[in-house]
């Protein structure tokens, strides 16, 4: 009988919602043009706003302005959010007082690349901000990762400070940009950094008074801003800033067989803040269909196919987000990431998520595995059925394993060597392997790399062993 295996995958784009939308007015212009002022770089920019709005869409309705004049109480009351997309502008104190009044009011504040290098004229600048531009822009290395937290490298908590999630963070994945990067000096214990690059904050908020101000330095050119993984971070920002809920979405595809019905499939599956309630589910039935109680049943087919999920808060704000389902014939593909496979195994470095096992098979090569410090270590995936193996990588890290054996097994009790390495040299290592029917396979690790603490993993991928014809 024909089994199926389902994949999601979130969608950048949010929807929008019939309810009435928040208001956001973007300042722009160069203070540059048409004379260089002489006490800044002559530098000047392009930024975007049409680009900028078309990424807001459904989120707030915007407007822009180039007038500082419209920087006084009257005409700001009407936003919710100030977008400082802008360049060496320079307003005067009423107008200064205006703006800061408007954010210690309880309203938002956001800059965008080059927007925090604006009102260096003001004493009050390095409070607003939260820091200064210390240098930049730097185009070395000119492509790189963004971490959405604020442990890039370090993974390790602080007992003096709050090393929680930011929602943005927990919203965004890690994506790999083209893009200028700034350096900024953080002036105060308040800041919360929401991703990093290069070991540098990248976006970041800190509160004055009853209201917020955030900065995303990335953005330089349309290229950039054009970066599904910009475009989230703005996204959210824009609706944490402004009060609207955020849906996060498990990092680990959803893959489970066609004869199963899905308990709660989308609560278990696309991950929300507590008291958000599901308030509406819309998908055509066509491979699957969703049930009143959030279920998921396939009807046999294979393909692509999306659903809109939209949340509420408390306060009747609602968020809306599509997700693909894409539904492909069981044992094709790589089976180590089906929904549904649970992996165990020695402990991690520490309980940080960035060096958590499931690491290993969550599709994300950036992401990796760490084990505690050790002599020998084992890894365990339950593949949940049985399954005729036929090829194998593992993608490790620097700490990689020089001798080791993969291990199948059908109950997880009893096990057979199906490969033995003894000469493991770390890397991206790609071997066929031939078993008879396993549920369970184990990396029994014996003996790490030179000099290493333990071991360490981005990805592990199985694949079947296919019958002539079949892909």
């Amino acid at each position: 009988m024909l089994k199926q295996i389902l994949f999601f995958i979130i969608i950048c784009g949010f929807t929008s919602n019939s309810y009435a939308q928040s208001k956001a007015l973007i300042l722009t212009g160069n203070g540059n043009v048409p004379v260089p002022k002489g006490i800044y770089p002559p530098w000047v920019h392009e930024f975007h706003n049409e680009e900028v709005i078309k990424i807001l869409h459904g989120i707030v309705d915007v407007d822009t302005t180039s007038d500082l004049l419209n920087l006084n109480t009257r005409y700001l009351k009407q936003y919710d959010l100030l977008i400082c997309n802008s360049l060496f502008l320079d307003p005067t104190n009423d107008e200064l007082k205006a703006v800061y009044d408007f954010v210690a009011g309880g309203k938002s504040f956001m800059t965008l690349h080059c927007g925090m290098l604006n009102f260096l004229n003001w004493d009050r600048y390095e409070e607003f901000i939260g820091g200064i531009f210390i240098g930049g822009p730097s185009t070395d290395p000119s492509v790189y990762r963004v971490y959405t937290s604020n442990e890039e490298l370090w993974g390790y908590k602080y007992r003096f400070r709050d090393s929680s999630e930011h929602p943005v963070s927990r919203a965004v994945k890690d994506f790999d940009t083209e893009d200028e990067l700034y350096y900024f000096q953080p002036s105060t214990t308040n800041i919360e950094v929401i991703a990093r690059a290069e070991n540098h904050p990248v976006m970041w908020w800190h509160p004055i008074g009853k209201g917020k101000v955030m900065s995303l330095t990335l953005g330089h050119d349309i290229r950039a801003k054009r970066n599904p993984g910009y475009q989230e971070l703005l996204k959210n920002g824009t609706r944490w800033l402004i009060g609207y809920p955020l849906i996060y979405s498990d990092k680990i595809p959803v893959i489970s067989d066609r004869e199963l019905i899905y308990k709660d499939f989308v609560n278990t599956s696309i991950v929300l803040d507590s008291g958000l309630l599901i308030h509406s589910i819309d998908n055509p039935d066509s491979l699957y269909k969703i049930t009143s109680g959030k279920d998921l049943v396939l009807d046999g087919k294979v393909g692509s196919a999306p659903f809109n999920i939209s949340v509420k808060n408390k306060k009747g704000h609602v968020t809306a987000k599509e997700v693909l389902l894409s539904i492909v014939r069981d044992g094709t593909g790589n089976i180590a990431g089906y929904y549904g496979n649970s992996i165990q195994g020695t402990a991690s470095e520490n309980t940080n998520k960035m060096f958590d096992i499931r690491n290993i098979i969550d599709g994300d090569a950036g992401s990796r595995w760490s084990s505690r410090n050790c002599e020998q270590a084992e890894v365990i995936l339950d593949l949940k059925k049985e399954y005729s193996l036929g090829r194998m990588l593992i993608n490790w890290e620097a700490s990689y394993a020089k001798h080791y054996d993969v291990l199948g097994s059908v109950d997880g009790k009893k096990w057979t060597i199906i490969k033995s390495v003894v000469d493991g040299h770390g890397g991206k290592e790609v071997f066929d392997i031939s078993s008879t029917n396993v549920r369970f396979v184990k990396l029994n690790l014996k003996e790490k790399a030179t000099g290493k603490r333990g071991y360490s993993i981005y990805e592990m991928e199985l694949f079947t062993s296919l019958k002539r014809g079949e892909r």
